[in-house]
């Protein structure tokens, strides 16, 4: 049975809260609103500590384009500021909602950095981590600590802000955080190349990327997941789709879409999305669209995109799924059937051994207790893993096992 959930207002209560829990052996599943709480294992008995309290935009220079806030902060409120300002998140933050069947839209600012789940401009602008430039949080011993700043140049020793991205709440209870925006592009268009086999498509993508022409979107979606995601959007019925994005200036679009059209017109027909329907279709994918309206097991798989479509040939092979592919075949999403154990030890052995990883974000049923959600370190990466959770949190009293076993 889920223990009450504590909900702290100030950094003091979460230092008593987790001073307390290391000397009563408890443990704390940290989260803010558990948007994404479905994702890897909570520990039995822990007591939940959410950080919805801690919400406030303490601290916005639109002209720095720097932004602060608790760490509880909906991202939709900090959207809500900045687009006043004509600015926007340099990544698109994704939203699970749709998958896990949760309250849209109150994924929190603090969650979104120690996930660092980042959607498709991160071709073009990186991750939510590479954004992250200060932070205030509790570690597990209960000690207070700030790093960065306001700067991105502003780090001194270890750069500790960069260490909470991806932590999954293991290492520290964020309490604030500071990030860098960017300007909101004008206006944007999207070109949409229907039909093209998995090889192909991502050929096309590649060759779009390495122009100068600024793609920030370019994705490959299958005749299956592609159906949910284009409602509202013109497309060819029963076809896969091949999606191009370029964000600027009108004038800047008009050459930039032309341009790529010349280079790709050897790949098919090249269809011009105008920008209401080409921000529609990136907001579906943004809300990941095309992996719901079935009960799939979901993965997501990142790789180097050279080797994208030969592992995927690979899965496909033992495995019964459908896969799309974004940021021109850097990342994988895979939607398994029909297996207890959804394929986890094919799929883990062939992304492995491409140099990559693969996260369970949604398993079956079946198989939930069975199959770690998180990619498995290997003996040097996990003694290093096990180094700094007993540095930041020597009790494991954050988030025990929330990602591997043993830490």
């Amino acid at each position: 049975m889920m223990q009450d959930m504590l909900t702290p207002l100030v950094d003091s209560e979460i230092k008593d809260m987790i001073l307390e829990a290391n000397d009563q052996n408890k443990k704390l599943e940290i989260l803010g609103h558990g948007t994404k709480r479905s994702i890897g294992h909570i520990a039995p008995d822990s007591v939940p500590v959410s950080m919805r309290r801690l919400s406030e935009i303490r601290l916005y220079e639109p002209a720095e384009l720097v932004i602060s806030a608790r760490a509880g902060t909906p991202i939709v409120e900090i959207e809500r500021a900045i687009k006043a300002y004509d600015q926007q998140l340099p990544f698109e933050y994704l939203d699970f909602s749709h998958i896990f069947g949760t309250e849209q839209g109150w994924g929190t600012i603090a969650s979104l950095f120690t996930t660092n789940f980042s959607g498709s401009r991160r071709i073009l602008k990186g991750s939510a981590r590479d954004h992250l430039i200060g932070v205030e949080a509790v570690n597990g011993r209960g000690e207070l600590f700030k790093s960065g700043g306001r700067v991105m140049k502003n780090v001194a020793g270890y750069d500790l802000t960069k260490f909470m991205a991806n932590s999954w709440g293991t290492l520290a209870v964020l309490t604030n955080v500071t990030m860098k925006l960017i300007p909101k592009a004008p206006t944007e268009c999207t070109l949409f190349i229907y039909g093209l086999s998995e090889d192909i498509a991502l050929e096309a993508l590649r060759t779009a990327v390495s122009t100068p022409y600024e793609i920030s979107g370019a994705t490959h979606l299958s005749r299956t997941h592609a159906f949910p995601c284009l409602e509202g959007v013109s497309y060819v019925r029963d076809k896969s789709v091949t999606a191009i994005r370029i964000e600027n200036t009108a004038k800047s679009i008009d050459y930039r879409s032309e341009k790529i059209k010349d280079l790709l017109s050897a790949f098919g027909d090249i269809y011009y999305i105008d920008e209401q329907e080409s921000r529609l279709f990136w907001e579906n994918m943004r809300q990941l669209i095309f992996l719901t309206g079935h009960n799939d097991a979901i993965w997501r798989i990142s790789t180097s995109p050279h080797l994208a479509y030969h592992s995927a040939v690979k899965i496909k092979k033992l495995v019964d799924c459908d896969v799309s592919y974004d940021w021109a075949g850097g990342l994988l999403w895979v939607t398994t059937r029909g297996v207890f154990d959804m394929g986890s030890s094919d799929i883990r052995r062939i992304v492995a051994h491409a140099g990559g990883h693969a996260t369970l974000i949604r398993p079956s049923l079946e198989a939930v207790h069975h199959v770690s959600p998180f990619h498995p370190l290997d003996p040097a990466h996990m003694k290093l893993s096990k180094n700094i959770k007993g540095t930041f949190d020597p009790n494991g009293v954050l988030n025990p096992e929330r990602m591997y076993e043993g830490i």
